[in-house]
C-alpha cells in the first residue's frame, strides 16, 4: 500500500520538555536560563543565553566551561531525563504501523550525535523507534524549509507540519505543508500569533489537545487502511473457500 499522508514531526519543545533539559545543564555550569514563560517569550538566539536578568552573569559563566563539556553535558541530560509526553507515544506508534502515513522527526537538536539520542529518547518512552520512516537532524546553517521542500513528493496526498515555534511555521508553509503548532513549547501563543500570524486556530496549548487533532487528521488514513485490510482478508478467505471446493 502507497504511503499518502507525511507527517513531519518536530523534536525539542513538542515531543519533549526541552526547556527542563536546558534548565537542568546550565543549572550544573551555575548558568540560569530564566523562567518559563519569559523563556518562551525570547527570540531564539537570546533563549539559550537567557534575558535581561541573567544574559551578563551567563555570558561570564560560559567563558568557563568549555563548549564541548556544556553539550556533553546536554545529551547526558537528555539521556537521563528526557520522555515523549505520554499523550504522543500510542499516536506515534498507531502512525508507524499505518502502511498509509509516512511519519518521522526533523529537528535542529544540540545534544552530540543528535540523531541517536533522539531515537533513544523515543525508544526509552515506549515509542517503536526502529520502524519510524525517518530521523533527520538539522546542521547548524541548514534552513529547515529547504529540507521540508526536498520531502514532498506527488506520492502525498497531505503534507504535515507538527511543530512549536515561529521559523518552523514560516517554514513549513513556504514548503507548502499543513502546519499544527504546539503553544506549551518554545513559543508562547501570542507569540505565535504576533509574530508568526499562526491562525488561533492552529494552534494546540496542550499536548492532550494537539494529539487529539493530530488523531482526527490520521482518522481517513486509518480507515481506508483498515477497508483495504479487510478487503484483503475477505478476498482472501473467498479464494481459500473456493479452492476447498
Amino acid at each position: 500500500m502507497k504511503k499518502r499522508l507525511l507527517v513531519v514531526l518536530d523534536f525539542d519543545g513538542f515531543l519533549v520538555n526541552s526547556y527542563a533539559i536546558l534548565r537542568e545543564t546550565m543549572a550544573s555550569f551555575g548558568l540560569d536560563v530564566g523562567d518559563e514563560q519569559r523563556f518562551k517569550n525570547r527570540r531564539k538566539f537570546l533563549k539559550y543565553l537567557g534575558g535581561g536578568r541573567e544574559l551578563l552573569n551567563n555570558l561570564v559563566g560560559l567563558s568557563l566551561p568549555k563548549t564541548r563539556r556544556l553539550r556533553e553535558r546536554l545529551t547526558e541530560s537528555y539521556n537521563e531525563a528526557a520522555r515523549v509526553f505520554p499523550d504522543y507515544v500510542p499516536l506515534l506508534n498507531e502512525m508507524i504501523a499505518n502502511p498509509q502515513v509516512h511519519v518521522g522527526v526533523l529537528s535542529r537538536n544540540y545534544a552530540l550525535n543528535p540523531g541517536p539520542v533522539i531515537r533513544a529518547v523515543l525508544a526509552r518512552s515506549g515509542v517503536n523507534e526502529p520502524d519510524l520512516d525517518f530521523v533527520i537532524p538539522l546542521p547548524v546553517g541548514v534552513k529547515k524549509g529547504e529540507v521540508l521542500a526536498g520531502m514532498r513528493s506527488s506520492r502525498y496526498v497531505e503534507n504535515l507540519l507538527v511543530a512549536d515555534e515561529v521559523g518552523d511555521y514560516t517554514a513549513g508553509l513556504a514548503a507548502g505543508y499543513d502546519c499544527l503548532m504546539a503553544s506549551y513549547g518554545f513559543d508562547t501563543r501570542e507569540r505565535l500569533m504576533d509574530k508568526g500570524e499562526v491562525p488561533p486556530s492552529a494552534i494546540y496549548d496542550d499536548p492532550a489537545s494537539l494529539a487529539g487533532e493530530l488523531a482526527a487528521r490520521l482518522e481517513p488514513y486509518k480507515l481506508r487502511a483498515e477497508g483495504r485490510s479487510a478487503a484483503q482478508s475477505g478476498a482472501g478467505f473467498r479464494a481459500l473457500a473456493s479452492g476447498a471446493r
